[in-house]
């Protein structure tokens, strides 16, 4: 890849989604990821561009998307915060590393604060060592440890 300046940040259109979607096929395969990938698919992103679509950009390369993040807000009785949560975010594999993930999280956590979030939620599955140094590169930090639990049937 060239120059970064060939990467453009744009918010997500309706056209986008099946390229989001075999994008994070190839990325949130369930041998890396067994637990994320049994929510990645095409209705999950359809949701959430539909209920958040400001929330949702991608990055694109000579006119292809090659990355995107999605975000959702979340609002809890008797509570003064309004929260974000980024639910997704990928990147082709041939364009990691070059800046494109660090660029879509600054664009999406700018609306979500434009949006008057005050506190940005991230879950990341114990072992993608590669998420967790990217998210605590973006700020986060991890503020309890938790244990989900799953059976199967």
């Amino acid at each position: 890849m060239k120059k970064e300046e060939e990467i453009s940040i744009r918010d997500m259109r309706i056209d986008d989604l099946p390229r989001v979607f075999h994008i994070g096929e190839e990325i949130f395969t369930s041998e890396r990821f067994p637990l994320m990938y049994r929510t990645w698919d095409q209705f999950e992103i359809a949701s959430l561009y539909t209920r958040d679509a400001e929330f949702c950009v991608v990055a694109e390369r000579n006119k292809k998307v090659i990355g995107f993040v999605m975000a959702t807000t979340i609002e809890k009785p008797r509570s003064a915060w309004k929260y974000g949560y980024v639910v997704w975010l990928g990147v082709k594999r041939r364009y990691q590393r070059h800046g494109i993930g660090e660029r879509l999280y600054r664009e999406v956590e700018k609306r979500l604060e434009q949006a008057g979030i005050r506190m940005i939620m991230v879950d990341v599955e114990q072992g993608n060592d590669e998420a967790l140094k990217f998210f605590k590169k973006m700020g986060f930090s991890i503020t309890k440890h938790y244990t989900w639990m799953t059976k199967t049937l």
